[in-house]
C-alpha cells in the first residue's frame, strides 16, 4: 500500500501542474471567444519578468481607459532573437506572390500581432519588411521622442523622418559591456577586466562565457560594438593625421584610399581582439543571458553580457560573484524597439497600437526601472533603462539612477559600419563555432609554448585571421527573396567555404607551435 500510495503522490505531482495549465488556460481562451476579453498575440525574446510586469499593468490601464479587459498571449519559437527571424521569414514566405512580393494585406494573417525586443539593427534589418506603419498619436510621439536619436542612434524607424508614421520605434534602451566574477579574478590574481582586449588575455583560457550570434541578436550587436570601437579608434587616428579636416570624419572621406586603409587596419585589431576571446571561450551558448548564469554561478571568470541580464543577477547574488562593467568610451546605447507586423487589421490592430501607445506613456516608461515595491506591477526592478529622456527628471524610488543621455558622449554604433552584421555573423560562426575544435588544439599548443616572447607572437599570428574587410564588399546571397531554398544553400556553402579556410589557418598556427615545443 505504502508503494502505491507514493506511487500515487508521484503521478499528482508530475501531472498537477498540467491540470492546473489547462483549468487557467480554458478561462481566457473561452473568454476570448466570447468577446468579454480581447487578445493580443505578441512574439518576443523578452524573460518572464518584463512579460508578467506588463501583461498586468498594460490590462488595468486599458480596463481604466477603454472599459474592455486584454489576455496577453505570448509567443517566442525559440531561445533567441535570430529564431524569431528565421520564424518570420518562413511564416510570411507562404504569404508570397511568384515574384516574392507580400500579398495584400487582406490576405495575410500569420496570426501574430506584435514584435517586441530584439534590437534596432534587427528591427531594422529583419523585422522592418514585416511592420506595417504605426498608428501614434502625434503628440505622444513629439514627447517620447523630442530628438531622433542618441549619439547619432536612431531611437525610432529613420524612414519616419518628415512626418511619417513610424514601423518601429524603441521603447527601452540597452547597453552592452562585460561582466566578471571578482571572487573568480583574486584567485586567478588578475586585475579587474576594463576593455575589451582584457578579455582576449591568456590567463581566461576556457574561462570565457560567450552567446553564439547566430542565435542572440544581442549578442551579435555586442561583438559588432567591440570591432566598431577598434574602427573608431583607427579613424581618430588618421583625422590626428590629417588635422585639416577638423578632427570630423565626414561621408566624402570615405572615398580617400588613406582613410579606408586605417579603417581596415582598426578592422583588422578589432577581429584580432574578437578571435582571441573566441578562442578563451568555454562555449557559445544559445541565449544572451546564459553568460550572466555561468559568471554568477563560477561557471566562468567573465563574459559578454546586456546591462540589465547583468543587474538583475548581480541583485540575486551579489557584486562579489558577478560585476557589470562598460568600458568608457567603447559602449553603445541603443533601443529596443516594438513595431506591429502587417497583417494585423482591424481591432487587432487598434489593441496592438495601444499597447505600444502604453509602453511610451511614462506610467509605461517608469516600470523598466522603478524598484521593487514601488509599484503593484514589479515585484523586483527589471533594471533597464526607459527610452523617454523626461521621465529622467524624477528618479525616486528607481533601482538604477544611472541617466543614458548624460552617458552617451562619443562613442556609440554607427548605423553605416553596421551594415557589415549580415556578413560578419556566418564569418564569425564559421571561425568560432564550426571551427572552434580546431581554434582550441591550436590555442592550446600556443600557449604550451616556453618561451614568452615567441609565445606571444605564435598568439597574435592566431589572431590573425586571413580575412580582410574588402571581402564584406561581395555581395551575399539574400534568403528573403527569390528563391529562399536556393539562397540558403548558397550562404550555407559560403559557411562551409569560411570554415575551411580558418580551419586551415588554425592547423598551420597549430603545427608552428608544436614544432617551437
Amino acid at each position: 500500500m505504502r508503494l502505491y500510495a507514493s506511487l500515487a503522490a508521484f503521478l499528482s505531482v508530475l501531472v498537477a501542474p498540467f491540470v492546473l495549465h489547462l483549468m487557467f488556460a480554458a478561462r481566457p481562451e473561452r473568454l476570448v471567444r466570447t468577446g468579454e476579453v480581447l487578445e493580443l498575440r505578441i512574439m518576443t525574446p523578452h524573460n518572464q519578468d518584463i512579460r508578467y510586469v506588463f501583461e498586468r499593468a498594460f490590462a488595468d490601464w486599458h480596463r481604466q481607459r477603454f472599459g474592455q479587459a486584454v489576455a496577453l498571449t505570448y509567443l517566442s519559437p525559440g531561445s533567441g532573437t535570430n529564431d524569431i527571424v528565421r520564424y518570420l521569414r518562413d511564416v510570411y514566405g507562404r504569404y508570397r506572390d511568384d515574384q516574392g512580393q507580400l500579398l495584400p494585406e487582406a490576405q495575410v494573417d500569420v496570426g501574430i500581432d506584435i514584435i517586441w525586443g530584439g534590437g534596432d539593427y534587427t528591427f531594422e534589418r529583419d523585422f522592418k519588411p514585416f511592420l506595417k506603419p504605426l498608428s501614434l498619436p502625434r503628440e505622444l510621439l513629439a514627447a517620447a521622442f523630442p530628438r531622433p536619436d542618441l549619439a547619432g542612434v536612431a531611437l525610432l524607424d529613420p524612414a519616419a523622418q518628415g512626418g511619417a508614421a513610424p514601423r518601429w520605434v524603441g521603447v527601452v534602451l540597452s547597453s552592452f559591456g562585460l561582466i566578471y566574477a571578482p571572487e573568480f579574478y583574486e584567485r586567478l590574481q588578475l586585475p579587474p577586466p576594463e576593455s575589451w582586449a582584457d578579455l582576449a588575455r591568456p590567463e581566461l583560457s576556457g574561462l570565457l562565457a560567450l552567446a553564439d550570434p547566430t542565435r542572440s541578436g544581442s549578442a551579435a550587436v555586442a561583438y559588432m560594438m567591440v570591432l566598431q570601437r577598434s574602427m573608431a579608434t583607427a579613424e581618430q587616428g588618421w583625422l590626428a593625421e590629417h588635422p585639416e579636416l577638423g578632427g570630423e570624419a565626414r561621408p566624402e572621406h570615405e572615398q580617400l584610399p588613406s582613410y579606408q586603409q586605417a579603417l581596415a587596419r582598426g578592422w583588422k585589431e578589432g577581429m584580432r581582439i574578437l578571435l582571441l576571446m573566441a578562442a578563451n571561450a568555454r562555449y557559445f551558448g544559445d541565449s544572451g543571458s546564459r553568460p550572466c548564469v555561468d559568471v554568477g554561478d563560477a561557471e566562468a571568470a567573465a563574459g559578454v553580457a546586456i546591462d540589465f541580464y547583468a543587474r538583475v543577477f548581480q541583485e540575486q547574488v551579489g557584486k562579489q560573484r558577478i560585476t557589470y562593467h562598460a568600458p568608457r568610451g567603447a559602449t553603445a546605447i541603443t533601443p529596443d524597439p516594438i513595431g506591429v507586423l502587417y497583417g494585423t487589421r482591424g481591432q487587432r490592430e487598434q489593441l496592438a497600437n495601444r499597447f505600444v501607445e502604453f509602453l511610451l506613456s511614462p506610467e509605461g516608461q517608469r516600470l523598466w526601472n522603478v524598484d521593487g515595491g514601488h509599484s503593484p506591477y514589479v515585484p523586483r526592478s527589471l533594471r533597464r533603462m526607459p527610452i523617454r529622456r523626461d521621465v529622467y527628471a524624477d528618479r525616486s524610488g528607481w533601482a538604477d539612477d544611472e541617466d543614458p543621455f548624460e552617458a552617451a558622449q562619443g562613442f556609440n554604433l554607427r548605423q553605416r559600419w553596421m551594415r557589415q552584421v549580415g556578413r560578419l555573423v556566418p564569418i564569425w560562426a564559421a571561425a568560432w563555432i564550426d571551427g572552434k575544435p580546431d581554434l582550441n588544439r591550436a590555442y592550446a599548443a600556443v600557449l604550451a609554448v616556453p618561451d614568452p616572447e615567441r609565445r606571444e607572437r605564435l598568439r597574435q599570428r592566431l589572431a590573425d585571421l586571413p580575412i580582410e574587410m574588402q571581402e564584406l564588399s561581395a555581395p551575399a546571397p539574400q534568403p528573403a527573396s527569390g528563391a529562399p531554398d536556393d539562397a540558403r544553400l548558397r550562404l550555407a556553402k559560403e559557411r562551409m567555404e569560411w570554415s575551411a579556410r580558418f580551419r586551415a589557418h588554425y592547423q598551420q598556427v597549430q603545427r608552428a607551435a608544436e614544432q617551437a615545443r
